[in-house]
């Protein structure tokens, strides 16, 4: 299976909220996100599934919660075994992009879009001076995929603050942030990486017009 920019962008939604279930003769593959901002986004994932894999993906709906559920055997093989991608217990203290991916930055950029419009946020903060400062954030609970993040991210011209890691409420396991601070940020993300959940890309359209 080749790799392709939908493909990468899938993968990087795998890391940001999905899962790779393997077991016996279950194969199955899933995202998870919010019922009331990203209804929109999982139809276009439906679609990417749709065109890169040619499968027909479920759109499920629980308690405010909404996710996709594919199962295929050939995909999750590629997954893990062509891949590499961490799955199962633990697989989001060990997640990183895949080395085939971070190889190319036409390919990792659509990971890094996936994994943002996923376990990124796109919020505004109070600063000394500042009313309404922009910024995009990646939470992981990976220090190493925190570290390939920033490191290609500056690679590309990005201003990237230092990791910031803190313990989370989930489980009390050290999680970290990857901050992307200010306007100018933002349009080059926009212009360079881009968003394909239409929430998140409104909040930074939004913010930088401010």
């Amino acid at each position: 299976m080749k790799i392709t920019e939908g493909i990468a962008e899938l993968v990087g939604v795998i890391i940001g909220d999905g899962w790779i279930y393997r077991s016996h003769r279950k194969y199955q593959i899933g995202f998870v996100g919010n019922q009331e901002t990203d209804k929109e986004y999982y139809d276009y994932l439906k679609d990417l599934i749709q065109a890169e894999w040619k499968k027909e993906a479920k759109i499920k709906f629980r308690e405010g919660g909404i996710r996709i559920v594919l199962d295929s055997k050939e995909i999750c093989s590629f997954l893990i075994n062509d891949l590499k991608l961490e799955h199962g217990e633990g697989k989001c203290e060990r997640v990183t992009i895949p080395a085939e991916i971070y190889a190319d930055w036409n390919l990792a950029k659509n990971t890094i879009r996936g994994i943002v419009d996923t376990d990124g946020s796109v919020f505004v903060a109070k600063k000394p001076g500042i009313e309404k400062y922009p910024s995009i954030e990646i939470t992981t609970d990976s220090l190493k995929l925190a570290e390939q993040l920033r490191k290609i991210l500056i690679e590309k011209g990005f201003r990237v603050a230092s990791l910031w890691r803190y313990k989370s409420k989930a489980g009390g396991r050290d999680t970290y942030k990857v901050p992307l601070n200010g306007k100018e940020n933002i349009r080059k993300w926009i212009k360079e990486i881009g968003f394909s959940n239409p929430y998140k890309l409104n909040r930074a359209v939004s913010y930088i017009k401010e």
